[in-house]
C-alpha cells in the first residue's frame, strides 16, 4: 500500500504536465452515478480520481496548480486531461446538470484559479480537434478564393463567346 506521500508523489508526476485541472465534488452521488460519471470522463480520455485533499494539496504544492489548495474543503475528485484542458471541465459542466448531489468546485488553468463561471468557461472552449478543423480551414480559404478568382475569367470569357454564338446563331 502506498503512502501519503508516495500518493502525492505519484499524483504530482501525473498532473505536472496539465494546464488545467478541474475539481469537483461528489458528495451523495450514488453509486450507480458515480460509475456513470467515471464512464464519461473515460470516454472524454479524462481521468478522474478521488483523492484524500491533504494528498492533492502535497501534490499541487509548490507548482503552478498550488491556487488549488483553497478549494480543498470537504470531499474532492481531481479530473484531468493532458491534451485537452477543456475535457474535464465539460463532462463535469454536463453532469452537473442533471445531477444536483455532484457539483464543481472549480480548478485552476495555467495558474490562474478558476471559479465555477471560470470552469464553464474553459468548458466552452474548442478542442483540439475543433482547432486543427478550424486552422485547416484557415489555410485552406486563401487556395480556395485564389482558384475562383482565377476560374473567373475563363468562365467569364467562356458566358460571352456562348452569348455571342447565340446571337449570331439567331
Amino acid at each position: 500500500m502506498l503512502t501519503k506521500q508516495q500518493k502525492s508523489e505519484e499524483l504530482r508526476g501525473q498532473i505536472e504536465d496539465c494546464s488545467a485541472l478541474v475539481l469537483v465534488g461528489y458528495e451523495k452521488l450514488t453509486v450507480a452515478s458515480a460509475n456513470e460519471l467515471r464512464g464519461k470522463f473515460r470516454e472524454a480520455g479524462c481521468t478522474y480520481r478521488v483523492f484524500k485533499n491533504s494528498t492533492i494539496r502535497f501534490a499541487v504544492e509548490g507548482t503552478k496548480h498550488e491556487p488549488l489548495t483553497g478549494l480543498l474543503k470537504g470531499v474532492s475528485a481531481l479530473a484531468y486531461n493532458e491534451e485537452d484542458p477543456g475535457a474535464p471541465a465539460r463532462v463535469a459542466r454536463d453532469f452537473a446538470k442533471d445531477n444536483e448531489n455532484f457539483s464543481l468546485k472549480g480548478g485552476v488553468s495555467d495558474g490562474d484559479l478558476l471559479d465555477t463561471k471560470g470552469v464553464n468557461l474553459l468548458a466552452d472552449l474548442p478542442g483540439p480537434q475543433e482547432l486543427k478543423a478550424m486552422l485547416l480551414r484557415l489555410f485552406n480559404t486563401p487556395a480556395t478564393n485564389m482558384v475562383r478568382v482565377l476560374n473567373a475569367a475563363a468562365t467569364d470569357l467562356l458566358n460571352v463567346l456562348n452569348a455571342r454564338k447565340d446571337d449570331i446563331a439567331s
